[in-house]
């Protein structure tokens, strides 16, 4: 994606290639190859249903793939830009119409993509530098968000954006990396930096490295701080309550879990950054940046059966039985300044009163740096 830079974008792309993230994956599905099925009966057994899984990549991809709601057939990438600008659309479809219906298509034909790696389709993170302001003013943060084609967990939808974050505290002539935010389903949670695992430029592991590494999960694509063994629900505390209640329920039948690989045996990679440019005066972006103007679903919604528009007018019901029906079929998910989270409009203060495994107190600077809230 091209635009004109700015030195204030230079310097945005020095700090974020500086401290991005190594992101340790499970392998890549190959063409041709076959995926176990992650909604199999024994899923829980303490083996991880998928031994491949999808991996973040340039948007284009998506944008190929996509169609606008009531196409027969797919548009150029200017039309659906045009019309995800515009918010003329509520949602895109990218492969099924109504929600994904079957997950092994997804697969195909990510699989049978050539030549990802050689094309426009690279790995990618897209990159957010935000300064501080008020008693943030001398921190800035920097958001790496990361598109996959699809998420294949205890639910599945088209299109997955998931985050990672570092907070950088400026110095008189740099700067120092103090915490860490992770994406992991619906929540976030944090670690200061001297906790976080970290590798040098090269990959290899250093407590002295500049690059926070982060352990995406099997399937869902959360990502954690460390490598979890199989038999610890990570998942559990970073879900919004009702799905935690009901994966708990449903742990009668099929109980779900994270599986996480670990450093030596996993896929490691620095994915390629793009950074985000900043918007102009209306807060708009434009070229091939104004698909950060959709307020929408990238991903179809589903679509209610029979018995669940019977049931419509009762909300907890209808998730219930649409609960136990493997694998739960969801909408795809809003884009990165769409969330309803603050992480996009009010980065500092999300790390503050919205992340999980904090202290009490909601002071992070004062956590990180030892200085009490009354010397700020």
């Amino acid at each position: 994606m091209t635009s004109l830079l700015t030195d204030q974008d230079v310097g945005n792309r020095r700090l974020a290639i500086k401290y991005c993230p190594l992101l340790v994956l499970y392998p890549e599905i190959e063409d041709g190859s076959r995926r176990k099925d992650h909604h199999h009966q024994d899923y829980g057994s303490g083996n991880p249903p998928l031994d491949q899984d999808y991996h973040p990549r340039d948007i284009r991809l998506v944008f190929d793939q996509a169609c606008l709601p009531g196409s027969k057939e797919r548009v150029s990438r200017e039309q659906l830009l045009d019309a995800m600008s515009e918010n003329s659309v509520d949602y895109v479809d990218l492969i099924d119409k109504g929600g994904p219906k079957e997950v092994d298509k997804f697969w195909r034909v990510y699989a049978g993509i050539k030549d990802k790696d050689n094309s426009e389709y690279r790995r990618k993170a897209y990159a957010r530098v935000v300064k501080g302001s008020g008693r943030f003013k001398d921190y800035i943060s920097i958001q790496y968000w990361l598109a996959y084609f699809f998420d294949d967990w205890a639910n599945v939808h088209e299109m997955d954006w998931e985050m990672v974050s570092v907070i950088l505290k400026k110095l008189d002539s740099t700067e120092e990396p103090v915490a860490c935010v992770f994406n992991a389903h619906i929540g976030a949670f944090r670690k200061a930096w001297k906790d976080v695992h970290k590798v040098d430029d090269e990959g290899n592991k250093s407590p002295d490295g500049l690059h926070p590494v982060a352990y995406v999960a099997n399937g869902s694509h959360a990502s954690y701080f460390s490598d979890y063994p199989s038999y610890f629900n990570v998942a559990a505390p970073y879900l919004k309550p009702v799905l935690r209640r009901l994966v708990r329920i449903a742990k009668i039948g099929k109980p779900f879990t994270d599986y996480i690989p670990c450093f030596e045996e996993g896929a490691r990679y620095f994915p390629d950054v793009e950074v985000i440019p900043q918007p102009d005066e209306l807060g708009r972006w434009s070229g091939d940046w104004r698909w950060l103007n959709f307020r929408g679903s990238w991903g179809s919604p589903v679509q209610m059966s029979l018995p669940e528009k019977i049931v419509a007018g009762i909300p907890v019901i209808r998730r219930l039985a649409r609960f136990f029906q493997r694998p739960l079929r969801d909408a795809g998910p809003t884009g990165p300044n769409a969330r309803i989270d603050s992480c996009w409009k009010d980065p500092f203060n999300w790390v503050n009163l919205e992340c999980l495994d904090a202290p009490k107190t909601s002071d992070w600077i004062g956590e990180i740096g030892g200085a009490s809230a009354n010397e700020l």
